[in-house]
């Protein structure tokens, strides 16, 4: 793509934004309203009003990853790969090495579970982590099909058989709290019909259904001059975003700006801001895909954005949720969808209430979870791409 296609690109998707506000293209303002209503025992909350940028600093606490032995040995982070307990220990799941790492709250060593095996406690194929208030650790292992299970201790529990295999999405696979397990699931694309996202609870032998998100049927596209067919779903397709705490699930499955909160099954609330979604276009998904650098699907054979998207279209409107984060307090982060990937992209922030605080806008940040005592953790890639964990203290 040339550098004026480029441009061009970038002063529609500024503009749109502008209109739409959608994006940190738009100035923001004081002029925020929080209207709360009730609807059958179900509590509406809606901010209206400009983007309020929050004028936040960060203390650089500490960071941990990316060394080349030891117990910080490992370089990919992401949120299905981080958690912490109630203490503000952080457990970092490392898959490469098939073993769970633990810090404390100051980023100091405190052990390692798991292992590379088929044995108790350990690992064949780890993909995600999820850990309770107390410390005890779960670790789904697509290579056993099961939960493999660590006390708060580190000691080895029983595996619990997970017949329901996670479906990863932007954020996290599953989480286990007390006595309940969510987990993101979907229809096989090779199913006829609409691919259907859901938000599954399971508490003991029931399984429930918490939230769906039905999306376009997954088209099997073929590039005969690389010989390959793969399943693609249409640019701007809105992905199940939902975070967790005890006793509470929040979760967004739409296009529009709308976050449910669940207790015990039911909804209790729901927070909106009045954002539309803004309408989508070739042009745009053509920036969503990148900067004109082509997709290799093998080494001698390369397909060009431009034939990309023909194959697989785009959806009519831009969705306005991309992730969410729920703090040990209930406060609510929400990072909003960038057309623009090389864009920071706002995070609006809501308190306990569901009112909103403000939006913050700041390059290369990616948080990954709220901790205890107004802390954040956050991705940092390197220039050799090596990704660390690094938490900052929020001086607000």
């Amino acid at each position: 793509m040339d550098c004026h296609l480029m441009c061009r690109l970038r002063a529609v998707l500024c503009l749109g934004l502008a209109l739409y506000a959608v994006s940190a293209c738009a100035g923001g303002s004081d002029a925020t309203a929080v209207q709360r209503t009730d609807s059958a025992g179900v509590e509406i909350v809606v901010s209206s009003g400009s983007d309020r940028v929050l004028e936040w600093q960060f203390q650089r606490l500490f960071e941990l990853g990316g060394s080349d032995d030891g117990p910080e040995s490992f370089f990919t982070v992401r949120a299905d790969l981080i958690a912490a307990d109630a203490r503000g220990n952080l457990f970092v799941l490392d898959p490469q090495n098939a073993r769970v790492v633990v810090f404390d709250a100051n980023g100091q060593f405190l052990r390692t579970m798991g292992g590379s095996g088929g044995g108790p406690g350990e690992l064949r194929a780890p993909g995600s982590i999820s850990v309770s208030s107390d410390g005890e650790v779960s670790v789904f292992d697509f290579g056993k099909g099961s939960l493999v299970r660590f006390d708060a201790r580190g000691g080895v529990e029983n595996e619990q058989p997970f017949p329901l295999f996670p479906t990863p999405n932007l954020q996290r696979h599953f989480s286990r709290l007390r006595d309940t397990t969510l987990v993101s699931s979907s229809t096989s694309p090779m199913e006829p019909g609409d691919l259907i996202q859901s938000l599954r609870q399971i508490v003991g032998s029931d399984t429930s259904v918490l939230a769906q998100l039905r999306l376009p049927p997954v088209k099997i596209a073929t590039f005969e001059k690389c010989g390959v067919s793969m399943p693609l779903q249409q640019v701007f397709v809105p992905e199940l975003a939902w975070a967790a705490q005890p006793g509470i699930v929040a979760f967004g499955s739409s296009a529009e700006y709308s976050i449910s909160f669940t207790e015990a099954g039911s909804v209790t609330r729901i927070v909106r801001r009045e954002i539309e979604p803004m309408p989508a276009s070739r042009e745009l998904a053509m920036l969503q895909l990148g900067d004109g650098s082509p997709i290799e699907i093998r080494r001698s054979c390369f397909i060009d954005p431009a034939e990309m998207l023909d194959e697989r279209g785009y959806a009519e409107t831009i969705p306005l949720i991309r992730t969410v984060f729920l703090g040990p307090s209930g406060e609510l982060w929400v990072q909003r969808f960038t057309v623009d990937r090389d864009a920071a992209a706002p995070i609006d922030v809501f308190d306990g209430s569901g009112a909103y605080v403000g939006t913050l806008v700041r390059e290369s940040f990616s948080p990954v979870l709220l901790l205890p005592g107004g802390r954040v953790g956050v991705v940092e890639t390197d220039e050799n791409d090596v990704q660390r964990l690094v938490v900052l203290s929020i001086q607000g």
